[in-house]
């Protein structure tokens, strides 16, 4: 996985109180951004205490319990760490947004609270995936960590394709960049471009805000099929090893097993007659010698 990350003060506020987490555990990536209010430096104590806090209790959750109730969990503790952040320091109203995404392989869960935002770039377009906890005075939020009601986050699921981005951000992005353009700057492959070439676009229009931005590329998850073909080929290859050795055995098991040639046959289209077969030839009568009719036929030899 590849996150690119960028925090910027802006071009008006003396400070940052905007904080952002990238932390991956166990096969799970999780991204944050802090927006902090509540002026002075409370926006800065609670943004710090929402995020470490958040970090803390998501990747300390039992191993078996559902992410998004892992998720849900951290942002409710992290508002309570808010609350004793606000106390100790003296800035009893201090407050921050929080919007975050666990992200397991091509899965995301997305929680939020405030007006910071989560979108996914698909297709060189981009769908805003939070909805705005924002009142009717501008850049007012209606929810909040650091809210001694205590607090409910939005929670969305999100299946991502490999070709996907993620972004998370501050409203200092999205007051001075429009949709079309957050697009178009975190589609390309470079998640680290995109976020240097966001928060310098929303400084060139006035910077107004604090400007925090992350781009978040998946992984692509292995699938059944290229898990199974690679098998299907290693018993294929297995296989001809073992016929090509088999077939080796089988041919020298033939050549031992073939008895030598006898010399008693010999092949009919070379060999010669032996002494005890030879043939004698047959004299021819001479024409002046009539055998005696009175002769003894010959005897046989013994």
């Amino acid at each position: 996985m590849a996150t690119g990350a960028r925090t910027d003060t802006g071009r008006v506020r003396d400070g940052n109180e905007d904080r952002y987490l990238v932390r991956e555990e166990r096969g799970v990536t999780l991204l944050a951004v802090a927006d902090g209010v509540g002026g002075s430096s409370g926006g800065e104590v609670a943004a710090d205490a929402a995020l470490v806090e958040l970090g803390l209790r998501f990747f300390g959750a039992p191993p078996d319990r559902a992410t998004s109730d892992a998720l849900a969990e951290a942002m409710r503790d992290a508002n309570a760490a808010v609350l004793r952040a606000a106390s100790a320091s003296g800035h009893h109203d201090a407050a921050t947004t929080i919007v975050a995404a666990a992200v397991r392989a091509d899965q995301a869960i997305i929680a939020n609270l405030g007006d910071s935002r989560a979108y996914l770039i698909r297709d060189g377009a981009s769908r805003q995936l939070t909805e705005d906890h924002s009142g009717e005075m501008a850049h007012a939020i209606t929810r909040f960590a650091g809210d001694v009601r205590g607090i409910q986050p939005d929670i969305y699921v999100e299946s991502l394709r490999p070709t996907d981005r993620l972004l998370l951000c501050s409203d200092g992005l999205t007051r001075h960049v429009t949709p079309e353009e957050i697009a178009k700057a975190a589609s390309g492959e470079d998640v680290r471009v995109a976020a240097n070439a966001l928060v310098d676009l929303a400084n060139a229009r006035g910077g107004q805000d604090n400007i925090t931005v992350l781009v978040h590329a998946p992984t692509r998850a292995p699938t059944v099929t290229s898990t199974a073909g690679s098998a299907v080929a290693f018993i294929v290859f297995a296989l001809l090893i073992l016929v090509t050795i088999g077939g080796a055995v089988a041919v020298l098991f033939a050549a031992s097993s073939v008895p030598p040639a006898s010399s008693a046959r010999p092949s009919p289209l070379t060999a010669s007659p032996t002494a005890s077969e030879s043939v004698t030839p047959t004299p021819t009568p001479s024409p002046t010698s009539e055998p005696s009719p009175t002769a003894p036929p010959p005897s046989a030899s013994p």
